[in-house]
């Protein structure tokens, strides 16, 4: 059982990076952000989701948008507040993102 979740979150992870083409952000790298993106109780963001924020480029963190305005719905099924998510570059002390 456990194999097949991870089966489908990796098929969801691939539909999603498709969705944003074009982008060099691997969601699979920002997957030390998810609790700090999460629907429900968001935490800080951790020093390592920082650190990893930190390493994109700014084209990079712009192509958070594409993650925010895709008809995919990944995020939902992720439980990840596409809005808390593109904060985060701003709470970790980055220039806001304006989508």
């Amino acid at each position: 059982m456990a194999m097949r979740k991870v089966a489908v979150f990796l098929v969801m992870m691939v539909a999603v990076w498709g969705a944003a083409s074009g982008c060099k952000v691997h969601l699979m790298d920002l997957m030390s952000c998810r609790s700090a993106a999460s629907v429900s109780e968001p935490t800080s963001p951790s020093a390592a989701c920082c650190t990893k924020i930190k390493s994109l480029s700014d084209d990079d963190i712009k192509c958070l948008c594409k993650y925010k305005y895709s008809k995919s719905g990944m995020l939902t099924l992720l439980r990840v507040d596409a809005d808390r998510a593109i904060q985060l570059p701003a709470i970790c002390g980055l220039t806001p993102v304006k989508c």
